[in-house]
């Protein structure tokens, strides 16, 4: 099982930045705190491989729009495969939200961040941070 705290977004997503091995989320380095995640890979068909866990906002205020990165890597650290699954729907402060990402390729590692997420807006405002 692979635990793992993530970095997230502010809706920078569509602003051009692409993920890669090292580009793992919009925001590097400002919000690991605000969600957790927890995966375990198990056998899909064939020599795919599926991932099912959960990501938990701890952030103290709800978000939407969560977009995951899901990326499968060599045993030296080079990107095999990637891609991004939308969680679908709000996820409130202390909630956890379920994923399952089936037709992995075979990996030594696997690696899943928060990609980009958008704050909800309290009484008129966007949160600062």
């Amino acid at each position: 099982m692979a635990v793992g705290i993530v970095a997230v977004t502010s809706g920078c997503a569509g602003m051009g930045m692409q993920p890669s091995a090292t580009v793992t989320t919009t925001t590097p380095g400002v919000t690991e705190r605000w969600f957790r995640l927890d995966w375990t890979v198990e056998p899909d068909t064939g020599q795919e491989r599926k991932l099912e866990g959960h990501v938990e906002n701890v952030s103290g205020r709800p978000v939407t729009d969560v977009q995951l990165l899901i990326q499968s890597l060599d045993a030296a650290g080079n990107l095999l495969d990637q891609r991004r699954q939308w969680l679908g729907g709000g996820l409130p402060s202390g909630v956890r939200q379920y994923f399952a990402v089936r037709q992995l390729p075979p990996a030594a590692q696997y690696r899943v961040n928060v990609w980009s997420y958008r704050p909800v807006e309290r009484d008129g405002r966007w949160p600062w941070w």
